[in-house]
Formats: C-alpha cells, structure tokens, sequence
C-alpha cells in the first residue's frame, strides 16, 4: 500500500513523550475536569430523591472520582504537559461547533432545542423535580437531564440567561476536550484531523440523488428535502438514519456528548492509557446524559471484559462495580413507565431486507476504505473496530423511541470510532495521485455535504430565548400528543425514589405564544 504517507504499520499505541513540569498543568488534569463535568450532574440530581438513593448516589460520584484520579499516573499521556496551542486551537472550535449549534441563540438552533429550551427552562424554574398536568394525569418529567442540571443550577441563581451561556460554556469545553485528546491519540496533523472528523457522514446525498432520480424515472416531479438524512424515507416507511457528527452535536448535543467522550475513553483504554477499572467507573455516570448511547456502549465493555475476565475479580475492578451499582437510582428513575415509548421489530417490516444493504452502502461507506486499509489501524484498536462495524450493522433491524431514538443514539459511539480511523487513513494518505488517494477524496467530498447543509442552514436569523414549559410547548408543536419520551406518569415512580409532594405545584398547559419571533414557524405554532 503505496499511497499511505511514510508511516509504518503500528502495532501498538506510540508512548507519548513526558514534559511534565513542576507545578505545570498535566493533561490528565484536563481528563479529571471533563471526567467531572460529566459525574456531577449525578450529585445535583441526587437533590431530586429520596435521602437513601440520593446518599447512594453520591457515593458513587465520590467513588467514581476517586477511581479516576487514580489514573494520574499510569500513562505517558497523562503525565505530560498541556500543549496548550493544540488546547486553544481545540476549545475555539468546540465554540465554533456549539454556537453553529444553536448555542446561545447566537444562530438558528434546530428544531429539536424548541423542545430542549422547555426542559432547561422547568428545571431553572421548578428546580431538579419537575410535575405537569394533562387531562387529570400528573406527570414527572423522566429524561436524561445530564447536560442541563449543571447550567441550571446556574439559572437558578442568575436567571435563564445565564443558563444557556453556561450550556454553551459546558457543551464547548467538552467538545474542545474530546478534540484534544482524540488529535493527541491520533498523532497526525491536527487541523485535517479535526477538519475530517467533524465532517464525517454517510453518503446522505446519493440517498437524496437516488430517490430523486427514482422519482423522477416514475414520471414524478422533484421532491421537497425536509433533511438530507432522513432520505431512506423516500424508499421505506420506517425511520432508519446514522447522523453525520455534526447533525449529532447540532440536533442532540445531551446524547453526543457522553457517546463522543466514552468512545475516546475506549480509545485511551485499549492503547494503555486508561485502565479498565476506570473505563467501567466512567460509564454509569454517563447514563443521565443519554442512557441509549451508553447502550451503544455496552458492547465496548463487554469486549474488554471478556480480554480481562481473569482480573475481573480484582479489587480495582469490584470497587468500580460497587461506585457503578450506585447509581442504579438514577438508571431505575431513566426507565420509569418507559413502555409507553413506540417500539417495533424493523426487521420484520416489508420490504426492509430491500432497502438494508443499500442504506449501509450509502450510510457506512468509509468503513469499506478502513479495512482496506487496516494494517495501518493500530493492533489494539482492532477489535473495537469490529465491535464498531458489528453495532453500525445490527441497529437497524430494531426501533425504539418515536423518530428511532435508539439506531440514532446507540450508533454514536460506534460512528466516532469510525470516524476516528477513517480520519486519521485520510490524513496519512498521499494527496498526489492513486487509486486510494482518489476514493478518500470522494468519500469526503460526497459526506461533506451533510454538515455543510446543517451549517448553511444554522446561518439563518434566530429567535430569542424561551421561558415556555415543557407541555405548554409540546402541545403548541403537537396538540394533543403528550411527549412520553419526557413525562412518565406519578404512580409508576417507586415511593421510595422520589417524593413529589416535595415538588411545586404540577404545570399546566397555558395559552400563550412560546417563540413570538421564530423564523420558521407557521404562525399557529408560535
């Protein structure tokens, strides 16, 4: 393989070279400040519940701190000092990325942060335990709250303003961290790095081209793009989409987050730089962020289990057990009344076995150009990989959640460790010619145009920040359609876990205008 850039096979993670001076900041002290963003909504929510599971709680998060600042000093890595041009150049863009995001209200958010803004609003305003009224049912709001808690506990003293900016502070430093760090692993030019990264997609316009031009040979007209990639949907009536990395921090920064930061974890620990101890520590706290990208996890874990399954009785490893098991409040209160949820077998639907391979052509095409390429994929990261490709081809066949939460969520982690190695093959690839050379570029090019439709269409005019509730707004978007993904009905939630006579009074739908100035709303919605 003539066309990769002058690098040898690499058999094993690269030792990072040791500066670390005196008093000088390390990179394992940006780990355990990201490490921590991510633990401590745990110990907000614990304010929520009952004092014996919130005691729990808190032990875990003590616990699952203490397991982590153990990894100190056990790698190169983390001994070494903060390159802190490379942490500049990482953190302006995890800005760039949230502000495009919606951020702020800086530029257009999605559609999806209408909904989003009620959520942080009600906790701002009701604090960590949030009731509703509808049609004489109460209602707890049951959603991963991870990313709002720690911006609204700023809300709560400095007004709903000052929570968003805390949202976007939180949410770029993260972004900025998981940059820093993956470009660190990678060891390869950091700017095209970043750049092919955060553009990585399926092929969503060929799937959009394709339709079109099916249509059109039917002797139909040209059909409106609601989004690029919901395209399968012009060939099958089932929701099946895998988002582009940036559709993903744009659309649903809560589940991307945590999917982004375990999958770089996955990468630190199967290169030596972070031990299975504090792998398993780290996963149970990201359940509030998003329960279904750590179900997309879980395999990952498996896999390292079963590498280690001799030390599995270690004392490092049953003390990450126990912090773990703290926090099966948290996972309990994640799954109250979650029946309620659409779920279906997608395998079992007409015509799905038609359209299955040709939305891996379209969606995972990159994959194809890592294996071909995968004597320059590290030893140690290639059973992750096939852990990866094996997640990426069995979530199709099954659906949950109201737009198929869980083949878009649960994909994440596995989406950025493909992402991760197909980046790092095309920046190692020779730019002059070759058959290689001129497959990447067209990958790139044609999955360029996903983040570039999100990107153009975040340039248009926003809207001002809303104070509107959770049902008031929901009922707005959807009359008469309750969002069960949010709510689970009072007397499903144990006694013993929360006490909602400790909540305010439960909010009602209220007739008011939500989003007066929105640029894209019929006038109805508003």
């Amino acid at each position: 393989m003539t066309e990769i850039s002058g690098q040898k096979p690499v058999a094993a993670a690269r030792a990072w070279k040791v500066t670390t001076l005196a008093g000088a900041a390390s990179n394992f002290h940006l780990f355990i400040f990201t490490s921590i963003l991510f633990i401590a909504p745990n110990a907000l929510f614990a304010a929520a519940l009952r004092p014996v599971p919130a005691a729990l709680v808190l032990v875990g998060c003590a616990g699952a701190v203490a397991i982590l600042w153990r990894e100190r000093l056990r790698s190169d890595l983390f001994r070494a000092v903060v390159d802190r041009r490379q942490l500049g150049l990482c953190l302006a863009l995890g800005f760039a990325v949230c502000l495009l995001g919606g951020g702020g209200h800086v530029f257009l958010p999605k559609s999806d942060w209408l909904i989003r803004d009620a959520v942080l609003a009600d906790l701002v305003r009701e604090g960590f335990l949030a009731l509703y009224r509808d049609a004489g049912q109460d209602y707890l709001l049951r959603a991963p709250l991870g990313m709002y808690l720690l911006p609204a506990m700023v809300g709560r003293f400095f007004g709903l303003y000052a929570a968003h900016l805390a949202l976007l502070t939180q949410n770029a430093g993260i972004v900025g961290m998981i940059a820093y760090f993956t470009t660190t692993v990678a060891q390869v030019r950091r700017a095209p790095m970043l750049l092919l990264l955060l553009g990585f997609s399926g092929l969503d316009i060929v799937g959009v081209f394709a339709a079109e031009a099916a249509e059109l040979a039917g002797g139909g007209a040209f059909m409106p793009v609601n989004h690029t990639e919901w395209w399968s949907q012009y060939f099958w009536p089932g929701r099946l989409q895998y988002s582009s990395l940036i559709t993903q921090f744009f659309w649903v920064p809560n589940h991307a987050a945590p999917g982004w930061w375990f999958a770089l974890l996955i990468l630190l620990h199967a290169r030596g730089a972070v031990r299975f101890p504090a792998l398993l520590a780290s996963f149970a706290p990201l359940l509030i962020w998003s329960p279904l990208s750590m179900l997309g996890a879980a395999p990952f874990l498996a896999l390292f289990a079963t590498w280690r399954w001799r030390t599995l009785l270690s004392r490092d490893v049953m003390a990450s057990v126990a912090a773990s098991l703290c926090f099966l409040p948290v996972a309990i209160y994640l799954v109250v009344d979650a029946g309620a949820v659409a779920h279906e077998w997608l395998i079992l639907r007409d015509g799905f076995a038609r359209l299955y391979p040709f939305f891996l052509l379209v969606e995972v095409p990159q994959a194809a150009l890592v294996l071909y390429c995968f004597r320059y994929v590290a030893t140690a990261d290639r059973p992750v990989f096939w852990v990866a490709l094996a997640i990426l081809f069995i979530l199709p066949v099954y659906s949950f959640g109201p737009y198929n939460d869980l083949m878009m969520r649960a994909s994440i982690p596995a989406l950025f460790l493909l992402a991760f190695h197909f980046a790092r093959i095309v920046v190692l690839t020779r730019s002059g010619g070759g058959a290689l050379a001129s497959v990447a570029s067209t990958l790139v090019l044609l999955a360029a145009a996903t983040p570039f439709i999100e990107i153009v269409s975040a340039l248009a005019p926003s809207y001002a920040i809303s104070d509107c509730d959770l049902l008031t707004g929901s009922h707005k978007l959807e009359p008469g359609k309750l969002p069960t993904n949010y709510l689970a009905r009072i007397e499903k939630v144990p006694v013993w876990l929360v006490d909602p006579a400790g909540a305010r009074a439960p909010r009602t739908v209220v007739d008011r205008k939500c989003w007066p100035d929105h640029p894209g709303l019929d006038e109805s919605l508003k």
